[in-house]
């Protein structure tokens, strides 16, 4: 059982961080792309976002399990096995959430709370 929660975290915040810094990429490009015609600076965009998300999601979600499986070793030991896992990932998601709501909405945590 842990096993597959341990995957189904991994896989869940290695999209969500690919994602965010794809993002940074593709606001990088666009404010660069200015000076090309729409349908140029498209091709280019989604040429470039191909060439860096490809490394980029394997990268992260080597990175993402390595820290995952370092983290959830740490906190089932001091806080037991269920309640470790379930600080864990609330934490992983709030701060998720936290950079989310930002990026989409540029609101902070205590705005909303």
């Amino acid at each position: 059982m842990m096993k597959h929660v341990t995957k189904a975290v991994i896989f869940t915040v290695t999209v969500l961080v690919s994602y965010l810094l794809t993002g940074l990429v593709e606001d990088k490009i666009m404010s660069e792309t200015e000076q090309f015609r729409p349908v140029t600076a498209t091709l280019l965009g989604m040429g470039t976002i191909v060439l860096i998300f490809v490394p980029l999601f394997a990268y992260v979600e080597k990175l993402t399990e390595a820290v995952v499986k370092a983290s959830l070793r740490t906190t089932r030991t001091s806080a037991g096995k269920v309640v470790g896992v379930l600080l864990f990932v609330g934490t992983v998601f709030l701060i998720l959430f936290a950079i989310f709501l930002k990026r989409w909405y540029h609101l902070g945590l205590g705005d909303v709370l």
